[in-house]
């Protein structure tokens, strides 16, 4: 009847004319059973895509999914994840019968580093009160060529800072998407990706590390090296943590 393709939220289902039947992705289970990423993380030429996985506090997903205000809903499914690194959590995750393997892989999660240690990650229409699988990171757009072409330093943190609400997709438009129209986390992740090109050339150049740059966006230069070896210069394993 197709009504499922209609009715889906985040229109993922698609008629498949071939085979007769409604479909959408299914996340290759069949590989990630077996400890191999999906097949569209694994091909992906730019290296975009992550694989992992976190611990979440499952006896809270409804209040998570009950709070009143709908800007309210991201730092709610937020607080959801539970440090993988923490002694109880561990205890806890093993008491339920969660394998060790699981608890390391969860340790190592680059979802996890993205969404909750870096919050760059955001969740696809948290307004839904739905349970988020995919995190994604706003797109930064061309804004450094854009600057360059007006005589402005492109890699310049205040003036990366100053583009970011005149840049070519809207902070609202990306705040309608991933944090039900409240576009403070936006600019926030929008601030800690400017910072992290800034911060990065001097380093790239030999120049000193400046950390009023990284302290502009509320991290310190480690934490911006690191989401920089995560997101520019990270290896396959890193990308990919799915244990069996």
């Amino acid at each position: 009847w197709r009504m499922c393709v209609s009715g889906c939220p985040y229109k993922k289902v698609y008629f498949n004319h071939k085979t007769g039947k409604a479909e959408k992705c299914t996340l290759c289970y069949p590989r990630v059973e077996v400890g191999l990423p999906t097949v569209c993380s694994e091909t992906c030429v730019g290296r975009l895509r992550y694989l992992g996985l976190f611990l979440y506090d499952a006896d809270r997903v409804l209040e998570a999914a009950s709070v009143t205000d709908e800007r309210d809903l991201y730092e709610a499914q937020l607080d959801l994840m539970l440090d993988p690194h923490d002694a109880a959590v561990r205890d806890g995750a093993r008491a339920e019968g969660i394998p060790d393997e699981w608890l390391d892989a969860a340790g190592r999660s680059p979802v996890y580093a993205l969404a909750k240690t870096y919050q760059v990650a955001l969740p696809l229409h948290p307004e839904f009160r739905t349970m988020p699988m995919v995190w994604y990171v706003p797109p930064l757009s061309p804004v450094v060529d854009v600057l360059t072409s007006t005589g402005h330093d492109g890699e310049d943190l205040d003036n990366l800072f100053g583009a970011i609400d005149s840049l070519r997709i809207p902070v609202e438009y990306l705040a309608e998407l991933f944090t039900a129209g409240d576009p403070a986390p936006v600019r926030r992740v929008l601030q800690r990706l400017s910072a992290m090109r800034s911060y990065m050339r001097a380093v790239n150049l030999g120049d000193p590390a400046d950390e009023t740059v990284a302290a502009a966006a509320g991290m310190t230069g480690a934490e911006l090296t690191s989401l920089y070896r995560l997101l520019g210069v990270a290896k396959f394993v890193v990308n990919y943590a799915t244990p069996t």
